[in-house]
């Protein structure tokens, strides 16, 4: 049995021990302690799943995607994974994929079930290995998981990992550089330019070019600085007419107690200069854009109309 960090000794039957070690395991590793008929039963029985040929977990763990890991290591040890299996792996924020992704070397012609699919490629440069499990390097999943997505999904996965930070958006152009074929590189490289243009998240990327893209938003200025009393300030959005400021606030960035007090202030600092500020988060921009644009209209209209108007 190799050496896992706080692997539960092999006591018991096999079933207990997989169902209390959450990793996965070669059939040689079971049967240096198990005995082929216990490990055919507990197949059988369905408390151990063969996740892989001659790759084993506890049923219970199956879709772990720590276990999935392990298990394609297992399987083939000169293979990486990546894609959004691998994006996870770096960041546990991210979902788990229904299907998986795994490198391996030009030439291999290997038979895998549904859940993984398997992508030659030249020879395997840098790796890292999150979660202890061997992977590609950060910048290449994320381009990976952009190339082996439905077109329909493709800004949602970079958008979400760019969020996540688990990886910057210059690390992009420098990975793709080095990959001859990149499917949408077209619509990755215009994505990518946004952010040059100054964009400072991926959140202000979405809402600019998606959320806010349509002519009712375009007297809105972006990234605007602003002297306000004493204070030196940069908006995310301002409508200069409606005097309205719109701010895109991350999660990390403004829910800590500090940073609620400080957004406090500096909205009684612009409201005391007769600026409006609206707060839309992540997840408003996200989940619910429809909403944002209402809302942002209607403040807008608001702010516009002659005084005494109704």
């Amino acid at each position: 049995m190799r050496i896992i960090a706080g692997l539960s000794p092999a006591r018991g039957t096999l079933d207990e021990y997989l169902e209390v070690n959450r990793h996965s395991f070669s059939r040689a590793e079971l049967l240096d302690v198990w005995s082929h008929r216990r490990l055919t039963a507990a197949v059988r029985h369905g408390s151990v799943v063969r996740i892989l040929p001659g790759i084993y977990c506890g049923a219970a763990h199956a879709l772990d995607p720590i276990v999935m890991g392990e298990a394609l290591n297992l399987w083939y040890p000169r293979g990486l994974v990546t894609g959004e299996l691998a994006l996870h792996l770096y960041a546990q924020a991210l979902p788990v994929p229904a299907r998986v992704d795994l490198l391996v070397e030009d030439g291999q012609h290997l038979r895998a079930p549904d859940w993984v699919r398997l992508h030659q490629t030249g020879p395997l440069r840098a790796q890292g290995s999150p979660q202890g499990v061997a992977s590609v390097v950060p910048e290449r999943a994320l381009l990976d998981a952009w190339r082996y997505a439905a077109p329909r999904d493709r800004r949602s996965v970079l958008y979400e990992a760019l969020w996540a930070r688990v990886c910057t958006w210059r690390q992009l152009p420098r990975e793709a550089a080095r990959t001859p074929r990149v499917a949408g590189r077209r619509e990755l490289e215009q994505v990518l330019a946004w952010f040059a243009e100054g964009a400072t998240s991926p959140l202000e990327v979405r809402a600019q070019h998606e959320t806010f893209a349509d002519e009712r938003f375009h007297e809105f200025e972006w990234q605007v600085h602003l002297r306000v009393g004493a204070r030196n300030a940069t908006v995310d959005m301002l409508h200069r007419r409606a005097m309205l400021v719109v701010e895109l606030d991350g999660e990390r960035y403004h829910s800590t107690p500090k940073a609620l007090r400080s957004d406090r202030a500096r909205d009684a600092d612009f409201l005391a200069e007769g600026y409006v500020t609206v707060r839309f988060g992540w997840d408003d921009v996200v989940r619910r854009p429809a909403w944002c644009r209402d809302r942002l209209l209607a403040i807008m209209t608001t702010r516009l109309a002659p005084p005494g108007s109704a």
